[in-house]
């Protein structure tokens, strides 16, 4: 019991340092919209790129387990449905925020089409396509759940490295999304316990050796990248998986950040879904109030980020308290446990 609990604490933990990730990386794209991004931030955080969601989408994967073995109808109302809701309620959200009080200075035309509403379903272009993409990634592969499993990861595999190196041509962002990060969320739907069992027993190892791979395969990049892009972004999403899940095991036994770090980890979803707004709005403020320049951004950016994580909480718990619930959770799954209960 005590190993269980263990694995699950270093999983949110993992989960927390992807959306901390993701919040920095929205941050630094809209100050650098207000001529306000220092370099060393934004070099640090393109580091990171290949690893930010091939991480949240391979533990997500290795939770989504469980889900695989209920029935369809089962399948569709408990997990499906919560996405289609929650993906409905933030992209309007979102829609109506950037229409009414704040431009999207990155998306200007974000909220300026009532279509966007409809168009979203298939070709979503905001920060909210994660939902979108988790409710794909789970049909998908509770779908392929009878086939071989080895073929699928490999040619899902393939895929995402094509998509990473340019090879296909698709416009949108989101769509490429989904072929580069399918294999992710499949392989920790599928594998995911035997390397979580592995890498609680050994986590020192994994970090240590996921760290020194990512960091050789970052000092080849202007060798390897231009003969093959794809490649080296797959192979150095695969190393810094193994770093950080090895790095979320270790932090996980001090208790100080795993108390932070799993808080994150068991609350992404509210800091997903709101913080770019958060972010957009106190970036542009702070454009108004002083002359932008780099210089400003080593200390705003650190800001922002706090404060878009610590509103994005503080606003999920007042929508609890108020009962409005209903902005993370369908009313229909809710009102059913209630009566469960």
């Amino acid at each position: 019991m005590h190993q269980q609990k263990t694995r699950i604490e270093w999983l949110d933990i993992a989960k927390g340092l992807s959306i901390i990730l993701v919040v920095v990386y929205h941050t630094l794209l809209y100050l650098n919209f207000h001529e306000m991004a220092p370099a060393l931030y934004t070099k640090i955080s393109n580091i990171m790129a290949p690893i930010r969601m091939p991480l949240f989408f391979s533990v997500s994967g290795f939770l989504a387990a469980s889900a695989m073995r209920a029935t369809w109808p089962d399948f569709f109302r408990k997990k499906i449905w919560t996405f289609v809701w929650l993906f409905g309620v933030w992209s309007t959200a979102r829609w109506l925020y950037f229409r009414y009080v704040h431009t999207n200075g990155l998306v200007p035309s974000e909220g300026s089409d009532s279509y966007q509403l409809i168009e979203m379903w298939w070709a979503p272009n905001t920060g909210i396509w994660f939902i979108w993409a988790l409710a794909i990634f789970m049909t998908v592969t509770k779908l392929l759940s009878s086939a071989p499993r080895i073929p699928v990861i490999a040619v899902g595999t393939i895929l995402s490295i094509l998509t990473f190196g340019g090879y296909l041509p698709i416009e949108l962002f989101t769509h490429r999304n989904v072929l580069q990060y399918f294999v992710f969320f499949a392989f920790g739907c599928w594998y995911g316990r035997l390397i979580a069992e592995t890498l609680t027993e050994r986590p020192l190892p994994f970090a240590a050796g996921g760290f020194a791979a990512f960091i050789l395969l970052l000092a080849l990049r202007s060798r390897l990248q231009p003969i093959e892009p794809g490649l080296w972004a797959f192979a150095s999403s695969i190393a810094g998986l193994s770093w950080l899940c090895g790095m979320a095991v270790l932090m996980s036994r001090l208790k100080a950040l795993r108390d932070v770090f799993s808080y994150f980890g068991r609350n992404t979803l509210p800091v997903y879904v709101t913080h770019v707004m958060i972010v957009a709005g106190i970036a542009g403020l702070i454009a108004t109030l002083v002359e932008p320049s780099p210089s400003i951004g080593y200390l705003a950016a650190p800001l922002i980020c706090v404060t878009a994580i610590t509103l994005s909480l503080a606003i999920k718990a007042a929508a609890d308290r108020a009962g409005a619930s209903w902005l993370y959770s369908p009313p229909i799954r809710r009102e059913r446990a209630v009566a469960a209960a």
